[in-house]
């Protein structure tokens, strides 16, 4: 039996109802915009270590909301994407993708020295995320990821053991209509992808909009042909 859940598209995942625009300055690390918030060139924490080169540019818009960060009061949320807008706060990814997965399993579960987000039954799922799209084709990763493909070997060495292993892919850019790991940027883990399949993982791609503060989930897509 497959571990997931069928949603129907137009199902919210995540709501946010007070968010402030706001425009980008700077990003002087990966956890920290410089923004101007009502006039004023604000610190705003963004809890997503991806370059998002295409989203933290100087003068781009952003949604953020406030929060109770002792450094910060403030966090991105979602930013703007031409005419889309992408959510980005990678803290609601295991929550979003247990809405797809059956009840009744364990959360961030320690195999060896690595960690992989949920176990149900006899399968281990293991939760990413992008935001990147080119010509309607999400990749990921969009910058380097060592963990990433630590996480597909912990995932092959699983499937030695007799256990199902499968990556679920959450995609908050609803212009993707299929999916290709990103060569250019990592070839290290676009080859171990290409192994995994082999090897016998299984991979999983949900893709999400952002209307009016909501996450909303859209459609499932398939690896490009």
């Amino acid at each position: 039996m497959s571990p997931f859940i069928n949603r129907s598209p137009g199902f919210t995942v995540m709501r946010f109802p007070e968010l402030i625009k706001a425009t980008v300055v700077s990003r002087p690390n990966r956890f920290l915009v410089r923004a101007m918030v009502n006039g004023i060139e604000t610190d705003v924490h963004i809890h997503d270590p991806g370059r998002l080169k295409e989203l933290i540019y100087r003068g781009n818009n952003i949604l953020i909301r406030k929060t109770n960060n002792k450094k910060t009061h403030y966090s991105v949320t979602f930013c703007e994407n031409g005419d889309i807008w992408t959510f980005n706060d990678s803290r609601y990814h295991s929550q979003i993708g247990s809405m797809f997965i059956r009840e009744g399993g364990q959360k961030e579960v320690k195999i060896g020295n690595s960690r992989i987000d949920f176990k149900l039954g006899n399968s281990y799922i293991e939760v990413k995320s992008a935001t990147l799209v080119e010509d309607k084709i999400a990749k990921f990763p969009d910058a380097p990821t060592v963990r990433g493909k630590k996480h597909l070997e912990t995932l092959m060495g699983l499937i030695d053991e007799g256990y199902q292993a499968y990556v679920l892919f959450l995609i908050f850019n609803e212009n993707a209509r299929c999916f290709l790991p990103n060569s250019c940027r990592d070839l290290e883990f676009s080859s171990s992808y290409y192994s995994a399949i082999d090897y016998g993982v299984k991979f999983k791609f949900l893709v999400f909009s952002s209307q009016n503060g909501n996450v909303v989930f859209k459609r499932s897509i398939e690896q490009c042909r």
